[in-house]
């Protein structure tokens, strides 16, 4: 091949390159976007958690002194102070802290004696990998306290332990993962099926040219857009009832609540990525567009900013926000709530109030975009 002519098609492609945007987009933007993402969202660093403190020892100065070690270097603010132990539990299920302190009466005096005085972390297993860190951070800040006793005795920081942990894993004493995951497959699953694979098959349809016949039938735009709802929404039923199955009876995963409260979230979590795989499907052109659509708008997101492996409060605000926008935050919320914690539906009502929301909300926009964008004009 001569110089010139080469040269001549390096130039072609540049040109075509340059002209077509999309390729510019995934060439440039995408990768900045997930470098930023993955470098905001993978921390493991807590910040200014909030936990509540349950002191019977009504102000001993040690007891006030470790609270003001635990809050002073803003891993942790208290937001509450419970009265009883029995108390606890309902803290938890409030969903308004991660940790309780719980310091014995004595506590003063029973340091004097070492190993005496006991310190009991609490924490919402549910979420283990939120749980080990706060509990890692909160054992960290004990141990220097320890240090900083026995200096001041006079003693090696190795000498003994004046304040002893004992730590507490509600809702997952045994620590099995499986806790965490279930309820992260299921979302990952629910966008692949019910989403994903319905913006790539209504693209598809239009792609051939079959959407179209469809609009110029007498059908109306509800007519079907339900009849593309309903196959999707029983397989991904079917397979979300398989995966509950598989970690009820395979790993250990008890449902505490209600199961019929259980299948109300399902279901409509599922509705919700429907009806974005719908809007999805309305404003693209083609499968890959759709494909591609799918995987950013909605995959990445229900793994990253979900709670499904990254806690939220870890992340900037900004990026919190966007996560209660995502229809997966607020099922894996439920989930958890009802299954592991044994809350009510009443306890549950905003991640249902939510969803339901987002369910009307993505459907009604869904059909306006369809029969805005697809019905031929008169």
């Amino acid at each position: 091949m001569k110089n010139g002519s080469f040269s001549s098609f390096i130039a072609k492609e540049w040109r075509h390159i340059l002209r077509e945007r999309r390729t510019l987009v995934m060439l440039f933007a995408i990768p900045l976007a997930l470098v930023l993402l993955f470098g905001y969202v993978i921390s493991t660093d807590i910040d200014r958690t909030p936990i509540a403190v349950l002191d019977s020892s009504h102000g001993d100065p040690l007891a006030r002194k470790l609270i003001r070690e635990l809050t002073a270097a803003g891993q942790f603010r208290i937001v509450d102070e419970v009265r009883r132990e029995t108390d606890i539990d309902a803290a938890f299920k409030k969903g308004t802290v991660k940790m309780v302190v719980v310091i014995p009466s004595g506590f003063g005096s029973d340091a004097r004696r070492y190993g005496g005085a006991q310190v009991q972390l609490v924490t919402d297993a549910s979420d283990l990998n939120v749980a080990t860190t706060i509990i890692g951070y909160a054992s960290g800040i004990v141990a220097d306290l320890n240090a900083e006793l026995n200096a001041a005795q006079g003693l090696s920081p190795v000498a003994g332990a004046p304040l002893r942990i004992n730590v507490r894993m509600m809702y997952n004493p045994e620590l099995k993962s499986a806790y965490m995951f279930v309820p992260g497959v299921i979302a990952m699953i629910v966008m692949i099926v019910a989403a994903m694979m319905t913006s790539v098959t209504l693209a598809r349809e239009k792609e051939t040219g079959t959407l179209r016949l469809l609009t110029v039938s007498p059908l109306k735009a509800r007519t079907i857009i339900l009849g593309k709802v309903v196959p999707y929404f029983a397989l991904t039923a079917v397979n979300t009832a398989l995966i509950m199955l598989l970690g009820t009876l395979v790993f250990g995963m008890p449902c505490y609540g209600s199961v019929w409260g259980v299948a109300l979230l399902c279901s409509l979590f599922i509705l919700s990525a429907i009806g974005l795989g719908i809007l999805i499907s309305s404003l693209v052109k083609t499968q890959q567009s759709a494909l591609t659509s799918s995987l950013l708008g909605l995959l990445l997101p229900t793994m990253l900013l979900s709670g499904f492996i990254f806690p939220p409060a870890n992340m900037p605000v900004v990026l919190q926000w966007i996560c209660q926008a995502v229809p997966a935050t607020w099922f894996i919320e439920g989930v958890k709530g009802l299954m592991l914690k044994g809350q009510p539906v009443t306890d549950v009502w905003l991640p249902l109030t939510v969803l339901g929301g987002m369910t009307v909300l993505l459907i009604g926009l869904a059909l306006w975009m369809f029969s805005r964008r697809e019905r031929p004009q008169p």
